[in-house]
């Protein structure tokens, strides 16, 4: 039973890279249930075999609630997740819910949490896996872009390539940090740029690396053309911002991603200048139709 669980959780985290949490979320409630259940009448080594899928299946939920817009719910199942894989001594697993824990605080503007909580999750070391490696790395460096430390930033990125993986399935098989991939690490440089106050740099490397992201990663596609679509308002190219701004707006109201569409919201709002171009005028229009501005 809990190899299908497992297995179960490999395609959750595929469907939430495609269709992000409005399809996958109920899903993940659903075998968290089921797997907590189990873990009631479980005890000794089979309890802990348990708990630690339960760990996995509970910081999957608080990523989903995140990128939902649900903070609360998000925390919750973090703290969760921490407390499982303490149970289950789980070292690595612990370690994925410390990036969490920065990740969050990323949204929240907090350098000084996000590098801390990077830091604590890197004390593993060289037993963490190179995908999980590049992961936390890269949170780490935009805890100093958030901090308005370009060189920090941008050298911590290129440590990060050092564990760059190549994925294109997108179901976390290679373990958590597997969307870490070289184009990936590049997208979170140009938001980094984005952060820094350096919006031209960031468009060059939008414009350069977002074909290549992986079909799989919808949802990330999402964010980031959001992203690209702030930084080419901010440069002044207010059509381009809108037509990129437009196909996010898609991506996150088909995925649930509250996130994305929070980040559109900060588009809208660049561009309230050039609301007499046509482009401008739609997007903004398609926005508030949900009573979004």
């Amino acid at each position: 039973m809990l190899g299908h669980l497992r297995e179960q959780w490999h395609l959750l985290v595929k469907t939430d890279n495609l269709f992000g949490p409005r399809f996958a979320l109920s899903s993940v409630h659903e075998h968290l249930r089921l797997v907590m259940s189990i873990a009631r009448s479980a005890r000794g080594l089979v309890r802990r075999e348990v708990v630690t899928l339960a760990a996995q299946y509970a910081e999957s939920a608080a990523w989903l609630h995140e990128d939902a817009g649900e903070t609360s719910f998000a925390e919750r199942w973090t703290d969760r997740a921490m407390e499982w894989s303490h149970e289950a001594d789980d070292r690595l697993m612990l370690a994925w819910t410390l990036f969490r824990r920065s990740q969050q605080a990323t949204t929240n503007r907090d350098p000084a949490r996000v590098i801390g909580m990077a830091h604590a999750a890197h004390r593993e070391g060289p037993a963490l896996p190179p995908p999980m490696r590049a992961a936390i790395t890269q949170q780490e460096a935009h805890g100093y872009a958030l901090d308005g430390d370009a060189r920090a930033a941008q050298r911590t990125l290129d440590k990060a390539h050092e564990w760059a993986v190549s994925d294109t399935a997108g179901d976390a098989r290679g373990g958590h940090g597997s969307f870490c991939t070289a184009g990936y690490l590049e997208l979170q440089r140009a938001s980094c740029w984005l952060t820094l106050g350096q919006p031209r740099k960031a468009v060059e490397l939008y414009d350069r690396v977002l074909p290549t992201l992986p079909a799989v990663y919808r949802r990330d596609r999402g964010i980031a053309l959001g992203r690209f679509a702030l930084a080419s308002a901010t440069v002044g190219e207010p059509e381009q911002a809108a037509h990129l701004a437009d196909e996010a707006l898609d991506i996150a109201r088909s995925s649930g991603s509250a996130r994305t569409e929070n980040e559109l919201r900060t588009v809208a709002n660049a561009l309230t200048r050039y609301d007499t171009l046509p482009s401008v005028a739609a997007f903004r229009a398609k926005l508030t139709f949900n009573g979004d501005l």
